[in-house]
């Protein structure tokens, strides 16, 4: 699913970013051992802001909505709310890598064998 970001860019440049894209996805398990291991709550607050950003401007609505939810509770938040919230963070990051071994590798156009979509977030989101 093209994104507005996506949209009329050249075939080049879209190219670059579905190589970025590919990077980032591939990225994600380091992504959440870093949160599950962050020594204090402001650290894994500030992992979750980064993780929110670049899933969003990657296209993972769904990604960035969960760690922008994770990242508003935890500096504060309940913990059995923190608890849900990173649950379904889990989730959307398996639902993205999941995604990801759909891809044809001989395809230029790097279309998900699953969805024919340019997005590695081809599944809805939870919620």
């Amino acid at each position: 699913m093209a994104s507005h970001m996506t949209e009329g860019l050249p075939p080049a440049a879209l190219a670059q970013f579905e190589v970025l894209q590919r990077g980032f996805v591939t990225g994600l398990p380091a992504r959440w051992l870093a949160v599950e291991t962050a020594a204090t709550a402001q650290e894994r607050q500030a992992v979750l802001h980064r993780l929110c950003g670049a899933a969003g401007s990657y296209g993972l609505e769904g990604l960035s909505q969960c760690a922008r939810v994770a990242e508003t509770l935890a500096l504060s938040g309940p913990p059995e709310e923190l608890t849900q919230a990173l649950a379904l963070l889990k989730g959307e990051i398996e639902r993205a890598a999941a995604c990801h071994p759909g891809l044809d590798p001989g395809s230029s156009a790097t279309r998900c064998m699953d969805c024919g979509s340019r997005c590695y977030g081809c599944l809805p989101p939870t919620g």
